[in-house]
């Protein structure tokens, strides 16, 4: 509820309150975590911190707090940051596996970056994984990157891939 009405101070307060409550430490998760993480969106070093904080009392991170995480520094483009917590996420034990929705978050921050060729990078990276598929928000932000850096070439390869892929382009 602190989160949800811009408190998310606050709420980082009271999670570290009822972490230092052993009767209460059960209460923080990886859930409670998350929730706070979307509080910081757009305070990356306050992001990194939580982070930071999470690991140094093994509360594992899933898929959600990963892409959260990964969210808050692509919007700031922090891509450098992007980087570190994308091999963090596959060295956790056991691996945590990127989804659609981290290809996504990791592109569109690339693209917005100026960094097309590592965004056209992931791509490869998640069509060569196969366990995943680049749905139509994914290619508009990679057409977005193209656009931008005057890649006419690029964005029509792009979209004979959208459509040997089955995603059909708006």
């Amino acid at each position: 509820a602190l989160v949800a009405n811009c408190r998310a101070e606050d709420a980082w307060q009271l999670l570290r309150e009822t972490w230092e409550d052993e009767a209460q430490r059960h209460l923080v998760n990886t859930v409670t975590y998350t929730t706070l993480l979307k509080g910081f969106a757009r305070q990356p070093e306050k992001v990194l911190a939580m982070y930071d904080e999470m690991k140094a009392r093994g509360i594992q991170c899933n898929t959600i707090t990963y892409n959260t995480i990964l969210n808050a520094f692509a919007q700031c483009r922090a891509m450098h940051r992007v980087t570190q917590v994308l091999e963090d996420m596959r060295a956790a034990s056991p691996p945590v596996e990127p989804d659609v929705v981290t290809y996504s978050t990791l592109i569109k921050g690339f693209c917005a970056s100026g960094n097309l060729d590592r965004a056209l990078g992931l791509l490869d990276e998640m069509e060569k994984d196969g366990k995943h598929t680049p749905d139509e928000m994914l290619y508009n932000s990679l057409l977005d990157g193209c656009a931008k850096e005057q890649r006419l070439n690029e964005a029509l390869r792009l979209i004979d891939r959208m459509r040997q892929g089955g995603v059909a382009p708006s």
